[in-house]
């Protein structure tokens, strides 16, 4: 375990800046950096890095934090891999301690679910030797590979793994949870040569298993391949076979070799080639190919010959365009897949045929649709609409005009035209992108934006100007001014994350700390990180009687100004939290039985109460409260 010292000291040290800048380019942008955001597709650049702050924030996906939370989201890396790596980057040097038993009991569930994949990858290792490895090397594989992608085998038993592991200790319903035993407690994965998926970071988040006799596919439809269940730690669509190992090779190469299974990479890996990854059965989806663009925009697609890999590879093409991704097709004779063409013609012949056979999406899409359209004219015109629609995914309008231009000479009609064409297929999806919230999104944020609340706007002032004095003959600090004037109603803050931060900072000023962001940005809890990351970068929204504050939207005032500002933010603070009790009161009022003199009086006094508040407030406010 790395202690909260040296984890504070870490974060400290790091630049943002220089760590963003090892995986992405930068470009300057005032007294901040921006980019295109690695986490999400963009065609202008939201991604927003703050020297000032040390902190990211991409306003496009809502993504932002510190360096570490940078490198959990870009290579996969949990928290304390995470502060590993920037420890070796800044020649800061970790001596970890025991975690307490207090401590280990609490850990989260994520972590029992990782150590129960563990388990289960070391399980099925141990039982490779015998039917599983004799399959393995009949595929032709090595040790090397097989040791190298942590293969396994599953044995022909209904729950030899369940047993194992609760005997072991682990408890069935992470076993369960995890999709390695079903409800009905029997092993998922039986009989098969089981193939470990990692994250980017290399841990193991699921398995794959392959049936190793072809017989009982054909006899009794047995799927030839289980993935596990999606899990708190899978989900397919968002996963790559291979990806921790090819990433460097990607980006070494500045290319990725995409492949759809597991043993067509491994084969192809074992040849040599390492800048590979599998969809895995998949159709490749935006999520896929956004994980594939963190290292290289230039994909080469390698599938089977025949009519189904044709149709997959049809399928990933547009989004990749979308991406603005280089893309090159490799269809393969078939019926060969990349697996059994690599052991017909052997590495040499293999390289040079995926380098002299590639060809971009223009050409692949015409020798596939126009091949069976003959002299039909219907049939023509339909190809090339299919052809112009993915022209129309490209979102650089230069290289466009050169594919319409390719385009043309292939299919022999005139690049105006299809310029046209391509132009208003351009504005068709441009109009339903405006319409259409995209899938997985934040709703609430696309349709509107945010509401900043009274808890987090003072939260930023407490942040921005906390260890700055009330005047140039004062001692007291903006921090102390500021928590005194709220702590007696801190109990009444409706976001959680607000309190944990304001009695955080109270413990600071106890202790005569300065109450600054870095604090708070470099926090080992990441949801408050996230949160001080939020509000500081966010613009301000208007929220109920946010016009009357006059000038609020600044935070930088200076002087008196600052202060009343401040007392203004507390102020509609409290009026807030008035009018919610009111609201609050009233309702209960509603609710009395009939006849309950003695708490209808109770609380009449309270709303009496209340009211009077609340017109004191007001009148602080300058407002007319009715």
């Amino acid at each position: 375990m790395i202690p909260p010292k040296t984890i504070r000291h870490i974060l400290e040290t790091t630049r943002i800046e220089e760590v963003v800048q090892d995986f992405l380019p930068l470009r300057r942008s005032g007294a901040n950096f921006t980019a295109r955001c690695p986490f999400h597709h963009e065609k202008t650049p939201s991604f927003s890095v703050s020297p000032a702050r040390n902190i990211f924030k991409c306003f496009g996906c809502g993504k932002g934090g510190n360096a570490a939370k940078f490198l959990m989201e870009h290579e996969g890396y949990s928290f304390p891999e995470a502060l590993r790596w920037l420890a070796k980057k800044y020649n800061i040097e970790i001596q970890e301690v025991q975690p307490t038993l207090e401590q280990l009991a609490t850990q989260q569930e994520e972590e029992s679910l990782f150590i129960v994949n563990d388990y289960a990858l070391k399980f099925f290792q141990e039982n490779l030797p015998g039917a599983g490895m004799g399959y393995l090397k009949s595929r032709g594989f090595t040790e090397a590979p097989i040791q190298k992608f942590g293969l396994g085998y599953a044995p022909d038993n209904w729950d030899a793994l369940k047993k194992a592991a609760t005997q072991a200790g682990f408890k069935l319903q992470y076993l369960q949870k995890l999709g390695l035993t079903t409800p009905s407690g029997k092993d998922f994965f039986r009989h098969r040569v089981i193939f470990p998926i990692t994250n980017l970071g290399g841990k193991v988040i699921a398995f794959a298993g392959r049936t190793i006799n072809n017989e009982t596919i054909q006899q009794s439809n047995h799927p030839k391949y289980l993935n596990s269940p999606e899990s708190p730690l899978y989900q397919k669509g968002q996963t790559l076979y291979g990806i921790h190992m090819a990433k460097q090779a990607i980006r070494r190469q500045d290319e990725c070799i995409l492949v759809e299974g597991y043993t067509d990479l491994i084969a192809i890996h074992q040849a040599g080639i390492e800048n590979i990854v599998a969809s895995a059965g998949t159709a490749i989806t935006s999520e896929q190919l956004l994980l594939i663009r963190r290292f290289s925009t230039n994909l080469k697609i390698l599938y089977d010959g025949d009519p189904a890999g044709i149709q997959a590879t049809l399928r990933g093409l547009d989004l990749a365009l979308e991406l603005d991704m280089n893309v090159k097709i490799v269809p393969l004779p078939h019926p060969d897949d990349p697996d059994s063409f690599l052991r017909k013609v052997g590495i040499n012949a293999f390289t040079e045929f995926i380098t002299n056979h590639a060809v971009d999406f223009i050409n692949f899409k015409a020798n596939t649709l126009l091949s069976g359209a003959g002299n039909d004219p219907v049939k023509k015109a339909a190809a090339v609409h299919n052809i112009v629609d993915s022209i129309a995914h490209v979102p650089d309008p230069l290289k466009r005009s050169f594919f319409v231009k390719d385009c043309a000479a292939l299919v022999g009609l005139g690049e105006e035209v299809l310029a046209q064409e391509t132009a208003k297929t351009v504005r068709a999806l441009a109009e339903r992108q405006r319409l259409v919230i995209p899938r997985g999104s934040n709703h609430s944020s696309m349709l509107s934006p945010q509401k900043e609340t009274y808890e987090r706007y003072l939260i930023r002032l407490l942040l921005e100007h906390g260890a700055e004095t009330l005047g140039p003959k004062e001692d007291t600090t903006i921090a102390e001014f500021i928590l005194g004037s709220i702590e007696d109603i801190l109990e009444h803050f409706e976001d959680p994350l607000c309190l944990c931060i304001c009695r955080e900072s109270i413990e600071l000023v106890k202790s005569k700390q300065p109450v600054a962001p870095h604090h708070f940005t470099s926090h080992e809890d990441l949801a408050i990180s996230g949160l001080v990351v939020e509000v500081l970068f966010k613009k301000i929204e208007p929220g109920p009687y946010w016009e009357e504050i006059g000038h609020f939207p600044s935070t930088h005032s200076n002087g008196q100004d600052q202060i009343v500002l401040i007392t203004k933010a507390i102020a509609h603070l409290k009026l807030n939290m008035v009018n919610r009790f009111c609201e609050q009161n009233l309702q209960r009022l509603r609710n009395i039985p009939g006849g309950d003199e003695t708490q209808t009086t109770r609380l009449l006094t309270a709303q009496e109460r209340l009211n009077e508040i609340r017109r004191g407030l007001a009148e602080t406010l300058g407002m007319v409260i009715k």
